[in-house]
């Protein structure tokens, strides 16, 4: 069962490899404000903003036209891994 602590640890921890590389780049910045609006989120708020951010994740990467380095690479796969769960009908305890 995933929890909100297990999306929003993986999300700093992509937040964190980002900002090394890439501080600047619009990518990192919407990954960062998708991560303080998770914090904040629980339940059908949490599992709307992170699927918004699944949603629209890769066309702010692909616009950015950034390249992520092997790090980035398997935390964004991660991140993205917990898409498959689902919208509101995640079996998480969030």
């Amino acid at each position: 069962m995933v929890n909100k602590t297990e999306v929003v640890d993986t999300m700093q921890a992509l937040v964190s490899e980002l900002q090394k590389n890439h501080a600047q780049s619009e990518t990192t910045s919407y990954v960062s404000e998708t991560l303080q609006k998770l914090k904040k989120s629980d339940g059908v708020a949490f599992t709307g903003s992170l699927q918004l951010f699944f949603n629209q994740a890769n066309i702010v990467k692909i616009s950015d036209n950034i390249q992520l380095n092997k790090e980035e690479k398997t935390l964004w796969r991660k991140l993205f891994a917990f898409n498959s769960l689902g919208n509101n009908l995640w079996g998480a305890s969030l």
